[in-house]
């Protein structure tokens, strides 16, 4: 059974929420570049060829980070902030979610809505908390794979693990996994953090949409420009060379 963190009250826990939804924002965030980058670089292989040490290196740290952040999200270490200990921390102290609570806190941003709150509906239920509580836990299968990797190849290498011949691929989260463990974490993030400050998660990081396909275009359009400057310096060297024969 998860512990709850103790706090001294509303301060407290806001900065948990915060702490915490930085890494179920830029988690899937982190994915998602490695996924496109993935994809670009047979695109852009010409490109990309041109500082591959570079770019391998960056694949392999972006993959690494959002596995990492995917990772503290679960965690099941028993004084760590991550959703299991957030959730044991709600059930230990609903009395922030009381109405004047609530209502006090979102008063200053938005008052109509504070006023149009239906006393209880803040009110985390019971069973929402532990039916979220227990898609959390390790004993959950897909939570239980990313525990897996932390435990073995994030957080500690595992010299077990290392050396074994073979690691069956059951034991670890695929991409689409990891994909769906971050949906996750939203859902039930975003569940409890509007009933306390009426406020969600946006799954996309504003500026992050086409990010990625300008950056390799930029990457095409440089090298063909350096590439044509190359060639017009190399004919107009020829041209120079050969009137200077004639001369």
């Amino acid at each position: 059974m998860a512990k709850p963190i103790q706090i001294s009250g509303e301060i407290d826990f806001e900065k948990l929420l915060k702490r915490l939804s930085d890494d179920i924002v830029f988690a899937p965030a982190f994915l998602r570049i490695e996924k496109q980058l993935g994809e670009n670089f047979g695109k852009y292989s010409d490109e990309i060829n041109q500082a591959g040490f570079f770019w391998s290196m960056v694949f392999t740290a972006v993959g690494e980070t959002g596995m990492s952040r995917l990772a503290r999200i679960y965690d099941q270490e028993k004084n760590a902030l991550s959703l299991r200990t957030l959730l044991a921390t709600i059930e230990a102290n609903k009395y922030l979610f009381d109405d004047n609570a609530v209502k006090k806190r979102v008063n200053p941003s938005n008052p109509s809505f504070a006023q149009s709150i239906v006393p209880g509906s803040h009110l985390p239920d019971s069973k929402t908390l532990r039916h979220d509580l227990a898609l959390v836990s390790s004993n959950d299968p897909l939570v239980n794979k990313i525990v897996f990797w932390r435990n073995n190849f994030g957080a500690h290498i595992s010299s077990k693990q290392t050396m074994k011949k073979n690691l069956s691929d059951e034991k670890l989260p695929t991409q689409d996994e990891a994909f769906k463990l971050c949906d996750r974490a939203f859902d039930v993030f975003n569940r409890y953090s509007s009933l306390f400050r009426a406020v969600s998660l946006l799954e996309v990081i504003l500026g992050e949409k086409g990010s990625m396909d300008s950056v390799f275009r930029h990457l095409r359009s440089g090298l063909a420009a350096g590439r044509k400057a190359r060639d017009e310096a190399a004919e107009q060297f020829l041209k120079d060379m050969k009137i200077g024969k004639q001369a």
